[in-house]
């Protein structure tokens, strides 16, 4: 206990300091708001392969009510899912083709991109510290991931009302949907049938033909003023913790715009989030997050 008390103090301090003398969690009990909901971060990368549909299931049996994701283009026009610009550290290209294992993705088209294996190498290095064991079912499962189209995210979210974030990466020259890419992405998502709702549309690029397009999205910015936001009729922005708490988290308060943060994975910097009324979060520990029934080290008022 003794060992311990220096550490606990330690902790309180760097918790209560952050926003200087006021702690968002010195406050009473019933001004305390809801608890953030959560994006799946690529899925539930401590899961399953990140951006894989095992890690989005995984995600969605953890109680995620999101699911965040990076898009790309094949050379053939189909969106698929990967957070790399190169295939090398998520698929098997190394050995398939290693003199191409560098090369942008979408250089490829998706029959060849469809034959990757994109999960043996989640067994091989795993990704996170301190992941838990998975079961022998479930390595088996993450050992034959592929690469998804961004149709099979689309479909899964439909199926169980989740909702979709994910960045867009522009193609590089000379690729065929260099200056269409958001075109082809909203004619997808259209196609789909997914309730419009469900997608929060961060992309900034072309936003006017997405907004004239698909009225339905949910038009989602990123750290803009709050004169951006108004001109451009937004009201919910995706933004780094680490810049939102020292900058703008009391303006956006007071306007009413939803706030998601990005990347909360530890118990109490979500307790920090939700003590500040933040809305949702985008996290790689759903699993966890989801476990916490009161944020830590909340004090009431005196």
């Amino acid at each position: 206990m003794v060992v311990g008390l220096p550490f606990i103090i330690v902790l309180l301090f760097l918790y209560v300091m952050p926003l200087g003398i006021h702690s968002p969690c010195i406050q009473d009990k019933e001004k305390l708001g809801p608890k953030p909901t959560f994006f799946g971060h690529r899925g539930a990368p401590m899961f399953g392969p990140e951006n894989t549909m095992m890690s989005f299931e995984k995600a969605v049996e953890h109680g995620a009510h999101g699911l965040e994701s990076d898009v790309h283009i094949s050379y053939d026009s189909v969106p698929f899912l990967m957070h790399d610009h190169d295939l090398k550290r998520t698929t098997n290209i190394g050995e398939v083709l290693p003199s191409a294992a560098l090369n942008r993705s979408e250089s490829f088209t998706w029959d060849f991109l469809s034959t990757l294996n994109a999960g043996s190498w989640f067994l091989k290095n795993k990704p996170f510290y301190c992941m838990e064991p998975l079961s022998e079912a479930d390595n088996e499962k993450a050992r034959s991931q592929k690469i998804p189209k961004l149709r099979d995210l689309l479909d899964l979210a439909q199926k169980e009302k989740k909702n979709v974030m994910f960045d867009l990466v522009a193609p590089p020259p000379k690729h065929p949907h260099r200056s269409t890419y958001v075109r082809l992405v909203v004619s997808v998502i259209l196609d789909s049938k997914i309730e419009p709702h469900l997608i929060f549309w961060l992309p900034g690029f072309d936003r006017d033909y997405v907004k004239l397009m698909a009225p339905g999205f949910q038009q989602v910015g990123r750290l803009y003023s709050l004169d951006k936001l108004s001109k451009e009729n937004i009201r919910i922005v995706n933004v780094d913790y680490k810049e939102l708490f020292y900058d703008g988290l009391r303006d956006y308060k007071e306007a009413n715009i939803t706030i998601n943060l990005y990347i909360v994975n530890k118990p109490w910097l979500f307790s920090l989030a939700w003590c500040s009324r933040i809305h949702s979060v985008t996290t790689d520990n759903v699993k966890l997050l989801s476990e916490i029934d009161h944020p830590y080290f909340f004090m009431g008022a005196i």
